[in-house]
């Protein structure tokens, strides 16, 4: 018989049997332990080899149940690695490989190399043991925050978080650095050692199989993290160049589904890499290493970098609101050419997709894009995150990533997407979906990319009235606050702010003094340029995360009405669901503390908008006027705005002189004071500093708060004093403002600049004449009213306004003739009724009416005639349809539409008269 290999020498094996010759079997075993050990977890012998050699070297006969009873249970040999120490072995190979080390293990107590395959088998386990991954929507700002590096979150979701390339969001690099090597204890008996230099014949830099599998390993665990919401653990579990990869495909991400949500409908039906144009947006070396701070801002915005931007034209655009689609007769019109494929680059070759086109849910075309990646220039193998994982997560889950195309839909602002994600929700009948979405802070979404130039104010009111649309139980409420204590009045007015001034988030608030830029900054609210623009991308390109103020102007017409018309929607919502007016609700910006008494010194509505002012008289553009606060103003006034109230508020804090010493406050220096007080607490040495323009806005506003204040004293309620008619008006007696009001909002709804060079107010107003007038003779002396140019009551309230408010209308309805010069088609966007009150009446019986129609068209489709109901859709999807040839052409059918054309024109001329 062949002899099998062992350590043992004759002369042991001799002596270990003349022992066992005259001892009894049961005591055979305690001498021949620690021979077995030696076989068995020393030597790694199989159970099977080491009863062999026990058999024919030693004469030692016994069965192989006798062996495993001594091996496994009396003596407990454990010849495997324990799973705690493999763990601790991984995590220390991981660790090492980060920093560029190969690592082998060896075993002291056995003397040898510790097997690679063992701890691939134990890789290939804890893979296979992995539970399924589920999307966690609980985790809160923090994780959100850590992960992106700013304190501004859009929403609860990472994907709508990630609006900005690696270049600009290198903050979170700053505030979350790479991570050092793991503190991880080494076991005790093994020795962590560096292999030998791969000898000539190895493949180049060739991962070994163990190597691949932990990186595979690591990007799983990577995707768990992700979809669990775990963004601080991922975060430090990448080195930075894994961030940077992980960033740039983020942003790509971002930036598809950005322009895939603002297009929805029409070009493109699929937008890939090239199409978006990836890959000359790079970021660039020359500023890649400049740290984006407050202290860097004026370096990377200096002339010589400015001029190698594109810089956006100056000039806004516009949208005008309109209340119906005039009824015309469908035609057959001549055939059209057949479609050729958009061009990406070229707007004007974009037509609106077939309907049927439009089946797929967005939603789930954002989860094949995931899949295919076409929409990144970085292979999907490349990434520290393995992305089949988060994709089989969505597609698990019940949700499927509907946060996130409704998040897109708002920040692209594409009410037709958004209004079909709405409906969608609502056939959920899932209220825990509507719950998920609302704390989205959807409102607080919206405010922030709020577009005066293609949306205005249209996505707020599809928002706030889909329960009543889609019977969706949102429970919207106004005075709701984001991570950061802001409400959606404050994000109204950081708008103002960061579209129109200089100032970063920390001077409006405290806690974001390391924030070098406000959220959606990329986003003009005047329509100059959007997120997908290549000003903003070449910009972002080179590092730069704040807007040049050299690109930003006054506070301008086109911002006034779309702040206006929000804050009215927003007004008419809380009252009509039994809130307190946005106007009451206290606020979160400028928040300040006694250093003395600790008291905290909170503002309301009205002493914010006074800061606000101020801010823009200080850090706004040469050219402010400061006519646009003295409209908000004017709107929140007539929308009962309590002039009346006061607050507890230390001037000196908010309007601090150079040598003011916050820390070494002498005693409380706080005071109540109303929103007229706090005005004429700004010191002097401020004001003279503004310009002539500046400070005649300026005294407008004081004036106009001293007037109203006035008015709420006199009168309780002021409405009451009013008497020539059944208007209601919150200025009391004072014909002057009520007229004033009036007069503003003709001046922002009829006037734009339509060159550059031209003045900003037009001819029909006047700041200087208007001041002059309200302090010499209370008139209100500006054309638009001396040549009664404005439909008004003789109470000075436009005569359609059965009740107050400055809600979205028509030039015509509140203009006695035509003088408005908004003619440039190529910058005006329309848009259909979207005021709520317009249509408030129809919504009692909206419920049934769209049940009846839904019901009526699912049972057509059952019995194979289903077809299009035009009473499901808006009117502009009713006016595409007839455009497209595809409604019912009957003899009636055309014979109602001319019929209700005739009457439209009717109506039109006798409106003219």
């Amino acid at each position: 018989m062949e002899t099998l290999p062992h350590t043992a020498g004759d002369g042991e094996v001799q002596n270990t049997i003349l022992q066992l010759a005259n001892t009894p079997f049961d005591k055979k075993w305690v001498i021949l332990e620690p021979i077995i050990k030696r076989l068995y977890v020393d030597e790694d012998r199989e159970l099977p080899e080491v009863i062999e050699i026990m058999r024919t070297r030693y004469g030692f006969q016994a069965e192989n149940a006798q062996y495993k009873y001594h091996v496994n249970k009396k003596w407990k040999f454990r010849k495997n690695i324990s799973t705690p120490k493999k763990e601790a072995l991984v995590k220390i190979r991981q660790t090492r490989a980060a920093l560029g080390k190969a690592t082998t293990f060896r075993s002291q107590q056995q003397d040898r190399n510790i097997d690679e395959k063992k701890l691939r088998r134990h890789l290939k386990d804890s893979m296979r043991r992995g539970d399924a991954l589920k999307y966690n929507r609980q985790r809160g700002a923090e994780e959100l925050s850590m992960l992106s590096g700013s304190s501004f979150l859009l929403a609860n979701s990472i994907f709508l978080n990630w609006n900005m390339p690696y270049g600009t969001m290198r903050a979170f690099i700053a505030r979350n650095p790479a991570p050092s090597p793991m503190s991880i204890s080494t076991p005790s008996d093994i020795v962590v050692a560096t292999p030998q230099p791969l000898d000539a014949l190895s493949p180049a830099n060739a991962p070994s199989p163990l190597t691949q599998l932990h990186n595979m390993k690591e990007t799983m665990d990577r995707a768990r993290m992700f979809v669990e919401g775990r963004f601080g653990p991922l975060v430090k579990s990448m080195r930075q160049e894994e961030r940077e990869v992980m960033s740039r495909w983020m942003y790509q991400f971002w930036s598809y589904g950005f322009k895939s949500a603002k297009c929805w409908g029409r070009g493109p039906r699929e937008w890939t890499a090239e199409m978006l144009d990836i890959g000359n947006f790079q970021t660039t070396s020359p500023l890649l290493n400049v740290r984006i701070s407050t202290q860097s801002i004026d370096a990377v915005t200096s002339p010589n970098v400015m001029n190698i931007l594109q810089a956006p034209s100056l000039l806004c655009h516009w949208s005008i609101h309109y209340d119906q689609v005039m009824p015309y007769e469908a035609c057959r019109s001549r055939s059209r050419s057949p479609e050729l494929d958009p061009d990406p680059f070229d707007e004007t070759s974009w037509r609106p997709w077939p309907i049927m086109e439009q089946a797929k849910p967005y939603q789930e075309r954002l989860l094949d894009s995931l899949a295919n990646n076409h929409f990144s220039n970085i292979s999907a193998a490349n990434l520290p995150v393995a992305v089949p994982q988060i994709i089989k997560a969505s597609r698990d889950s019940n949700e499927k990533l509907p946060e996130e195309a409704l998040g897109f839909s708002i920040m692209a602002r594409n009410s037709a997407l958004l209004k079909s994600l709405l409906f969608r929700l609502s056939e959920l009948e899932d209220q825990a979906s509507a719950d998920n979405f609302r704390k989205l802070n959807p409102l607080h979404l919206a405010t922030t990319y709020l577009d005066g130039a293609r949306s205005c104010c249209s996505i707020i009111n599809e928002l706030l009235y889909a329960s009543a649309d889609f019977n969706i139980d949102l429970n919207f409420r106004i005075a709701s606050v984001n991570n950061l204590g802001h409400t959606v009045f404050d994000n109204l007015m950081i708008n103002i702010l960061k579209s129109h001034t200089s100032v970063t988030p920390g001077f409006v608030d405290d806690s974001l003094r390391e924030e070098t830029g406000f959220p959606a900054e990329d986003v003009d609210i005047c329509g100059r340029w959007d997120a997908d623009s290549d000003c903003i991308r070449s910009l972002y390109s080179r590092g730069i995360a704040r807007i040049p103020l050299a690109w930003k102007h006054k506070f301008c017409n086109t911002s006034i009405q779309a702040l206006t018309h929000s804050i009215n929607m927003l007004h008419d919502y809380a009252v009509d669901s039994g809130q307190d007016s946005i106007c009451e609700v206290p606020s979160g910006l400028f928040l300040k503390r006694c250093v003395s008494c600790g008291l905290k010194l909170q503002s309301t509505s009205l002493h914010t908008l006074v800061i606000v002012a101020f801010t823009l008289a200080k850090f706004g553009t040469k050219d402010e006027d400061l006519f646009g606060i003295v409209v908000i103003l004017l709107c929140m006034l007539e929308l009962d705005a309590d002039p009346l109230i006061t607050a507890e508020l230390s001037p000196s804090m908010l309007f601090p002189d150079e040598d003011f010493d916050m820390i070494n406050v002498p005693g409380c220096d706080h005071q109540e004071l109303s929103a007229a007080q706090l005005a004429e607490s700004v010191p002097l040495s401020y004001i003279r500093q503004w310009s002539n323009l500046a400070k005649t806005g300026w005294n407008i506003f004081c004036l106009v708060l001293g007037r109203s204040e006035k008015q709420w004293k006199a009168w309780d309620p002021p409405w009451n004093a009013i008497t020539e008619c059944d208007h209601k008006s919150f200025f009391g007696s004072d014909y002057s403002l009520r007229i004033l009001c009036s007069a503003v909002q003709t001046e922002a709804l009829t006037y734009r600049r339509l060159k550059e060079g031209d003045p900003w107010m037009s001819p029909n107003f006047d700041m200087y004449a208007l001041l002059n007038g309200l302090r010499q003779g209370n008139e209100v002396c500006v054309n638009l009213v001396k040549d009664d140019m404005i439909e008004v009551c003789e109470c000075g309230v436009f005569k359609h306004r059965s009740q107050g408010g400055m809600a979205p209308t028509r030039a015509e309805q509140i203009t006695k003739f035509h003088f408005s010069n908004l003619e440039d088609w190529s910058r005006t966007t329309y848009i259909e009724g979207s005021y709520y009150s317009s249509f408030i009446k129809d919504r009692d019986n909206l419920h049934e009416e769209i049940d009846h129609h839904k019901n009526d068209q699912l049972q057509k489709q059952k019995d194979g005639k289903g077809h299009w109901k035009g009473e499901l859709a808006s009117q502009s999807e009713a006016a595409l349809k007839a455009d497209r040839e595809e409604v019912e052409a009957s003899d009636e059918t055309i014979s109602k539409l001319q019929k209700e054309t005739e009457q439209y024109a009717q109506k039109t001329h006798e409106d003219a008269k």
